[in-house]
């Protein structure tokens, strides 16, 4: 494994998740609009964005090449389903005030992606690393039980965004080009829904003011920002890695979730997050003896 590469996928990853975890202060700014708006608006203007990149990169008629091949439509659809449950789901969530539950949703994540990594890349796990996840695993499950209900919410969303994490390891595709046909696929549909909003009178012309569109036009660059981030960590990091670091983005949803939006959560529910961030220490110290790991010893001769 190259060290360089890896510090890359480490900084990428982690800076993804903490916009990740600051997404619900943004879903709440456009909640003028319905969920569906919101998820069709974003994808159209991520869409856009990526356009915008690859333009500047002399790369977009690389996407039109493979937006013409059936291989690609078939190979993209799958991610482009589980990116898309995600995304809505988690919008419509934020939005009736269930950022706890979506926190807890992205502390399963991990286990799951680490499952899938063991499964599908025969990815080893050391020492530090099972205890770490070993910790995470019951601070998830008390997690659940203390919920008192099985967690329909969480576990969708966990469970279709490691679908898409695993996938996106397997795609052969660079990021941006992938994203960019990814969007287009969603975005079909979602322009088709927006003009029909719009044209009906229930969309944003005429219902609120014109700033709203360019906070609304944000959501490209929000969106697909991070998840090109994401891309590229996964890319250069083991499954298990990405699967830990995927912990920043629910403990600061979380907190938003207790502190910000004022939802129910006492001192029995607090007992699992220590549980849990008791397992990110020993994680964390697995990477800190990987990294040093590879740093090249110098010898130097007087």
């Amino acid at each position: 494994m190259d060290k360089k590469n890896y510090i890359q996928g480490l900084l990428m990853g982690a800076l993804a998740f903490v916009i990740w975890g600051l997404l619900p202060l943004y879903w709440k700014l456009v909640k003028a609009i319905t969920p569906y708006e919101i998820f069709s608006q974003r994808v159209v203007w991520s869409f856009v964005f990526v356009t915008v990149l690859m333009l500047v990169k002399g790369d977009f008629s690389k996407l039109v090449h493979i937006i013409k091949s059936p291989v690609q439509w078939r190979r993209i659809a799958l991610p482009a389903i589980f990116i898309s449950i995600n995304w809505l789901l988690y919008i419509w969530a934020v939005n009736n005030n269930y950022v706890i539950e979506t926190s807890l949703g992205y502390y399963m994540n991990p286990l799951i992606l680490t499952l899938f990594g063991a499964i599908f890349f025969k990815e080893k796990l050391d020492k530090y690393k099972k205890i770490g996840l070993t910790f995470a695993g019951v601070g998830v499950l008390l997690k659940t039980i203390l919920y008192g209900r099985i967690p329909i919410i969480a576990l969708v969303l966990a469970f279709c965004f490691a679908a898409y994490g695993l996938l996106k390891k397997k795609s052969a595709l660079p990021s941006l080009m992938g994203l960019g046909f990814e969007t287009f696929v969603i975005g079909i549909p979602s322009l088709i829904y927006l003009i029909n909003v719009e044209t009906s009178g229930v969309g944003i012309s005429g219902n609120l003011s014109g700033w709203f569109w360019l906070l609304i036009a944000t959501s490209g660059i929000v969106t697909a920002t991070p998840l090109l981030m994401y891309a590229e960590s996964t890319k250069r990091l083991p499954l298990n890695v990405v699967g830990f670091l995927q912990y920043i983005a629910p403990t600061i949803a979380l907190f938003l979730g207790i502190y910000v939006f004022d939802e129910p959560f006492g001192v029995v529910e607090f007992i699992p997050f220590i549980i849990i961030w008791i397992g990110l220490v020993f994680f964390s110290y697995s990477q800190v003896r990987l990294v040093k790991a590879k740093t090249p010893s110098v010898k130097v001769e007087i």
